[in-house]
């Protein structure tokens, strides 16, 4: 058997395709592997195209066509041409902040022919086209820290209905203890492409629409908005956006419920202030209805105006495996009839994968924060501890659970909004800190990219695979073709090399992690840590809580599930003990 991998990367900063080894040097590559397995002026008894690709490329190659050189060349350039130029790769090319790898390798398999292929089965070989196509996420950079590629083979995108296409579905579930069990579901759209397919300009009108709705006692989630982003190429620049949208939710609050119905106006500003460094700044303007609902008692309504302003910095640790955000809110409000109160909250997380020897990777989390309001604020705006809604690490810079401030600490032994000092009343002030850490298991996962034999050799005769290769063009190959590409495009040199440096620091650290440790699935026992402080003015009290549970990915599906209890601090009503599972589908195509 022999192989060989193509390999090239599509960014846009702005946007660029960027070949690393030219369809004829990697198909002499291929020749001169199956040259020396024997494989040449043999006729092809077979020819298979893995994955979705399946029967859907003319190859330029038939069964019974003697192998050589030019129609190797010729199959791998016409399977290149439809992954690349379709509007999948379209699609990528017209996001900002996106990045995809396509693979392909080409096995031989020289062992004689069972039937009487082609006249002479002794003189056959079957042919293996094996195209692996991911993409992955440069705007919310905390995607690649998790082992979650987002298409283990090359799609067909045309077979994906349009609709699909159009509105970038995405599906979960989730367990809460005070929730219950949910069921949600998300889209996303760019008007501007609905209304001029064949648009290529860089500005985007976003669509954003997502529902959460409970089975237990009519608990929902509802939000959506409608975003202008004005594409920037400074510098420092990337990015103005002008916003409008609302929400709408009802909710556990201790022994109660929390009503709440929400609209607002906001602008954003998107910074590259270095490279791997990512800066939000968000200001909006919020009106807001909260009904607070007692079980047996008469429900209090309260109207809010206010100025919320966020910060939120994304910076990724070279090569992929780290990633550190950090965020901060502020909030001056006013309550009709009651007057004015402030809030301010900050959050820091940091996740690694650790490499352990050639295997699956160890992921490490951790988190902490807190926050405080003025004593003033009404009882809906103190702060509640429990579960949490969303994730801060890996939700998206403009996800509803990261422009507006935590409601408190996180202790996921509690459901969503339980934790109280007195069982009714919410904090002024909290404090927390989380950590979990998923255990490798090597017999349970597999990597994304397997490290095969190129059938290459370094300039030490010592065998290049697959995963070195990948590493080498992104690393070398790549940034100086695409600087002397964009030299014979009349750029000069210095500032060619200085695009093609810039383009490539966006790319490397995400496309280093997937090449070498993202997995194709993997199943990983968690153990977690939650503490978690509330206080005011006349008292104050702590938890502690601790856990198991397993992370599985799967292709596109991440689920995350355990078991949490609490192990010191003072009751909790519901109880101290609680199950979370959360179950995420995500770039289904």
């Amino acid at each position: 058997m022999g192989a060989l991998a193509q390999a090239h990367v599509l960014a846009q900063t702005p946007p660029v395709s960027i070949e690393f080894e030219p369809v004829e040097d990697t198909a002499t590559t291929a020749v001169d592997a199956a040259r020396r397995a024997g494989a040449l002026s043999l006729k092809a008894r077979s020819i298979v195209v893995e994955g979705r690709w399946a029967g859907r490329v003319d190859l330029g190659l038939e069964v019974c066509d003697v192998v050589t050189p030019q129609n190797i060349a010729a199959a791998m350039e016409a399977l290149e041409a439809a992954i690349t130029r379709t509007p999948a790769a379209a699609s990528v090319l017209g996001k900002a902040g996106e990045a995809e790898v396509l693979q392909i390798a080409v096995d031989f398999d020289t062992r004689p022919g069972v039937a009487n292929e082609c006249g002479d089965p002794t003189r056959t070989v079957g042919i293996v086209f094996r195209p692996h196509h991911v993409r992955v996420s440069l705007e919310r950079v905390g995607d690649n820290v998790l082992p979650m590629p987002r298409s283990a083979l090359a799609t067909v995108f045309e077979d994906v209905p349009a609709p699909l296409r159009a509105l970038n579905p995405k599906f979960g579930m989730s367990v809460d203890k005070a929730f219950g069990t949910s069921f949600g579901a998300s889209i996303d759209t760019n008007l501007l492409a609905l209304a001029a397919p064949a648009s290529k300009g860089r500005d985007v009108f976003d669509a954003h629409l997502q529902g959460v709705q409970s089975t237990r006692a009519g608990f929902y989630r509802v939000d959506g908005d409608l975003t202008y982003r004005l594409r920037q190429d400074g510098p420092i620049l990337r990015e103005v956006q002008v916003r409008a949208g609302g929400n709408e939710l009802r909710e556990p609050l201790v022994e109660s419920e929390h009503w709440q119905r929400t609209g607002e106006l906001g602008v954003g500003l998107r910074l590259n202030a270095a490279d791997r460094l990512r800066i939000a700044l968000d200001g909006s303007v919020r009106s807001s209805t909260d009904d607070s609902i007692p079980p047996d008692a008469p429900a209090t309504r309260v109207k809010t105006q206010r100025f919320a302003g966020r910060a939120l910095v994304d910076a990724l640790e070279p090569p992929g495996e780290g990633f550190l955000r950090g965020a901060l809110w502020q909030e001056t409000a006013s309550v009709e009839g009651a007057g004015h109160f402030s809030r301010l909250a900050a959050q820091v997380g940091y996740a690694r994968e650790f490499r352990v020897g050639g295997g699956p990777t160890l992921g490490l989390e951790l988190m902490g924060g807190g926050g405080v309001v003025s004593a003033d604020a009404p009882p809906s705006e103190r702060f509640f501890g429990g579960n949490a809604p969303g994730q801060f690490l890996y939700d998206g810079p403009d996800a509803s659970t990261l422009l507006r401030a935590p409601r408190g600490p996180l202790l996921r032994s509690a459901g969503l909004n339980q934790v109280s000092l007195d069982g009714q009343r919410g904090g002024t002030r909290y404090w927390q800190f989380n950590a979990q850490v998923a255990l490798p298991i090597h017999a349970w996962s597999r990597p994304l990219i397997p490290d095969e034999d190129t059938g290459l050799v370094d300039s030490q005769g010592r065998a290049v695979g697959l995963k070195g290769l990948l590493g080498k063009q992104v690393d070398v190959s790549g940034p100086t073709m695409y600087a002397a590409t964009l030299t014979a495009q009349g750029v000069p040199p210095d500032e060619a090399q200085k695009q093609a440096k810039a383009a490539f620091a966006e790319v490397s650290p995400a496309v280093h992690f997937l090449v070498d440790s993202a997995s194709l699935f993997a199943v990983r026992p968690l153990l977690l840590l939650d503490a978690a402080g509330l206080s005011d003015e006349a008292d104050s009290a702590s938890w502690v809580s601790i856990g198991a549970g397993v992370g599985v990915t799967i292709v596109t599906a991440r689920l995350e599930a355990g078991v949490m209890r609490t192990v010191s601090g003072p009751s909790i009503a519901a109880g101290r003990s609680a199950a979370f599972l959360r179950l995420v589908f995500q770039n289904l195509f």
